[in-house]
């Protein structure tokens, strides 16, 4: 059957950013970390929060509150670090919480008829599942409709070919 997939559950991590739930599909997360040292980039958007080395892997990080909502997040224990594979380079989201993965069922996503003014093409749907409404994206859609990817590609190899400068100046190597 051609359109058999279509019908297939999807697994997706569900994650907080203020009061509402949000989904992305397992596939585009690479793992979830604790919140840990950012370390600011000059002329950046503003919810691109800078830069952060995670199993040495230099990668830039992102607000997803101030993208989502404009608000930026205000980090507490529950604050992780969510790292995303786009198409083109591991990103770091900070989100209030990672709380489950859950398979959601096809017939469970409702898309909504939103307003034609707003481009919200990174919403995949809403599941609603129990008492809970998820709201599901599409996490590459998202950054390339709130953030400037290639500027996030500049800041990681911005601040990649720095850290090999100091390294090169540090050992002496040439």
């Amino acid at each position: 059957m051609e359109n058999q997939g279509k019908f297939q559950d999807l697994k997706n991590l569900i994650f907080k950013v203020g009061q509402e739930e949000y989904g992305i599909h397992i596939s585009q997360v690479v793992s979830i970390e604790r919140m840990q040292t950012i370390t600011p980039y000059p002329n950046r958007s503003p919810h691109v929060l800078g830069v952060t080395s995670i199993r040495n892997i230099v990668m830039p990080v992102v607000d997803l509150s101030a993208a989502l909502t404009g608000e930026s997040l205000k980090a507490t224990d529950a604050t992780r670090i969510i790292i995303v594979q786009t198409l083109e380079q591991v990103i770091g989201l900070v989100v209030d919480a990672a709380t489950d993965v859950l398979d959601i069922a096809q017939d469970t996503i409702q898309h909504p008829n939103l307003l034609e003014t707003k481009d919200v093409s990174y919403l995949l749907g809403i599941s609603k599942l129990d008492h809970r409404l998820l709201i599901l994206l599409d996490i590459e859609k998202l950054l390339e409709d709130t953030t400037n990817l290639d500027e996030l590609k500049e800041i990681k190899k911005s601040f990649e070919t720095e850290t090999e400068k100091l390294e090169r100046d540090l050992y002496n190597v040439k």
